[in-house]
């Protein structure tokens, strides 16, 4: 049998080196269970449309950015985004999103907490100020005057808003003598007549006004250029190339057909639309050609003038 012998002293250092290799063992497993609760947004920051870095605040989960004035807002950012150790955030850092109010920023810490942040965007621009006509007629200008207006159709747009609260919008391409101070644009023809507010949007800013009066157009009409001849019984046709006759024809008393320029004789109104006026002219009118007609209203004394350009219409048997 064979015996082998140990000094106590080195008995002892090995029991000493077992015990720390356990406790940094146990150490070891302890530190790596324990995971980060920090969820945190610490740097958020774009980049304006010339190029400089701008730093948003960040307060009570809101991001607060101030954007320049005088710059063309942009419809969206790739910001920057530097969160908590161990945390991710949702968007991505560089991530192209919206850049609107209420978009929303997720940080999720390693230990699964998450927190969210909401955008809120500061425009530091003067807000535009105008006056408007009151009225106009349906083909007619809007013209605004006031300050701080951008003069950029991408940037600052117009509508009408109606007694329904629906929006039309007035066409960039219809903005006359656009400055920062005036605009002039001209209606559209679909427009109806009616009460409508006006709503100036210049880089997300509205500013509303109300009652703006839109009245019928002028009323557009002449006797058709295809006719040169009409029979004595027959029909003179009168045309509205842009449909203007609609708002009046409910109001037309009677019509003449003048035989120089200080006779005239009634002729019978045989149809109204929104196009044309169709007369009857008498079986014993003058053997002429005819250059005028006269248009009535009820309740209004004035008259219109219908002229024929060129040689007129020649009445024949």
């Amino acid at each position: 049998m064979i015996y082998f012998k140990f000094r106590a002293g080195f008995i002892n250092a090995y029991i000493l080196v077992l015990t720390i290799a356990a406790v940094l063992a146990f150490s070891s497993c302890k530190k790596e269970s324990v995971k980060y609760p920090y969820n945190d947004i610490e740097r958020f920051t774009i980049k304006d449309a010339n190029g400089a870095e701008l730093k948003a605040s960040i307060e009570n989960n809101n991001i607060i950015l101030y954007y320049p004035p005088f710059q063309t807002v942009p419809d969206f950012i790739t910001p920057a985004i530097v969160v908590s150790e161990k945390s991710v955030v949702e968007p991505a850092s560089g991530a192209r999103v919206a850049f609107k109010d209420g978009v929303t920023f997720k940080v999720k810490a390693q230990d699964g907490s998450t927190k969210t942040y909401v955008l809120k965007r500061y425009i530091n621009a003067p807000a535009p100020q105008f006056e408007a006509n009151t009225d106009a007629k349906i083909g007619d200008y809007i013209q605004l005057t006031g300050e701080f207006m951008i003069p950029d159709t991408n940037r600052t747009k117009l509508y009408l808003v109606d007694k329904n609260n629906k929006e039309i919008k007035v066409q960039g391409s219809a903005f006359e003598n656009f400055t920062a101070s005036g605009l002039n644009a001209l209606l559209p023809v679909t427009l109806d007549t009616g009460i409508y507010k006006i709503k100036l949007l210049t880089d997300g800013q509205p500013l509303i006004k109300n009652n703006f009066h839109i009245a019928p157009p002028f009323l557009k009409i002449l006797i058709s250029p295809n006719m040169t001849t009409v029979k004595r019984g027959a029909e003179l046709i009168l045309v509205s190339s842009d449909n203007s006759l609609k708002y009046y024809k409910n109001n037309i008393d009677r019509m003449t057909v003048y035989v120089d320029l200080r006779n005239s004789k009634d002729v019978t109104i045989t149809s109204v639309t929104d196009s044309e006026i169709r007369l009857r002219i008498p079986a014993d009118f003058p053997l002429i050609n005819i250059q005028y007609a006269g248009l009535y209203f009820k309740n209004n004394p004035e008259v219109l003038y219908i002229s024929q350009e060129g040689n007129g219409v020649q009445v024949t048997e």
